[in-house]
Order: C-alpha cells, then sequence, then structure tokens
C-alpha cells in the first residue's frame, strides 16, 4: 500500500503536476480570498441595511401612538418606544445595541414632530380674542371720494 502511494506520487512528480498544484493553489487562494471577503462583509451590510429600515418602520408606526399617551412622562415614551423597537427586531433576529435602537426612535420621533406637526410638547397657540372690529366696507366719511368722476359734459 505504501509503495502504491509513492509510485503516485514519483510518477505525478515526474509529470509537473506537483509543482503546478504547489503554484496554483496559493494564487488562487489570494484571488479569490477579497473576493470572498467582500461579498461576505456585502451579505452583512445587507442584513444590518434591512434590520435598521425595519427598526424605523417600527418606531415610525409606534412613535405616534405612544406621543398620544398623556400618562406617560417624556422618558416613559422613550423607553417604550425603545422597548417595543428592540422587542420587535429581535424577535425578527436582528440584535441591536441599545444606542441604535435610540436612535431609530429619536429619528422616528423628529420625523412625527416636523413632518407630521405632531409635536406634544408645544401648547396649542390660539389668538386671543379682541374687541376691535374693522369694516369689511370703507367708512364713507368724505362722499367726493367715492362718486365716479364726472365728464365736462355732465357739468
Amino acid at each position: 500500500m505504501y509503495t502504491q502511494i509513492v509510485d503516485i506520487f514519483n510518477s505525478l512528480k515526474a509529470t509537473g503536476l506537483v509543482a503546478f498544484l504547489i503554484a496554483v493553489i496559493p494564487a488562487t487562494y489570494k484571488l479569490v480570498k477579497p473576493l470572498i471577503e467582500a461579498k461576505i462583509k456585502t451579505e452583512k451590510n445587507t442584513h444590518i441595511k434591512q434590520g435598521m429600515e425595519l427598526g424605523l418602520k417600527l418606531a415610525n408606526a409606534f412613535v405616534p401612538v405612544v406621543a398620544s399617551m398623556p400618562a406617560l412622562s417624556n422618558s416613559d415614551r422613550k423607553k417604550v418606544v425603545n422597548q417595543f423597537v428592540d422587542s420587535g427586531l429581535k424577535e425578527s433576529g436582528f440584535n441591536f445595541k441599545a444606542e441604535t435602537i435610540e436612535g431609530l426612535a429619536e429619528q422616528a420621533y423628529q420625523y412625527y414632530k416636523h413632518t407630521l406637526k405632531g409635536d406634544n410638547h408645544k401648547a396649542p397657540v390660539t389668538p386671543a380674542p379682541t374687541n376691535d372690529v374693522t369694516p369689511d366696507v370703507p367708512v364713507d366719511d368724505d362722499p367726493e371720494v367715492f362718486n365716479e368722476p364726472q365728464s365736462s359734459e355732465q357739468k
């Protein structure tokens, strides 16, 4: 058995196949390794991007609901939104840091506040009633002003 393996190796060495494989395998590895690493990185980035999009959608859906709850303080609202987004992402197989989830919730709140005009921190502004009444028609103090000009024939 051992002699047969040695004979096969000697015949491969005689044909140059061993030298060829010794040269080709490392060269192929050097060429393929960066491509594989780039593919893995792209897949990882795509996975993270999908998780961020899902987290933002969850936060955008939940922020208006929580913002209209007067029983919760601002910090409690923030905690509830963060917990909701975190649990929704974990159910979908994503695991992000707390800072990332807080950023998604803050981004959703800013969108709610500026785009949807849903800021509940500002008191509603209503103009105070006044007693001044402005007339809809001009006051006729000088009757000459409102008369049509007469031509020289009419005078």
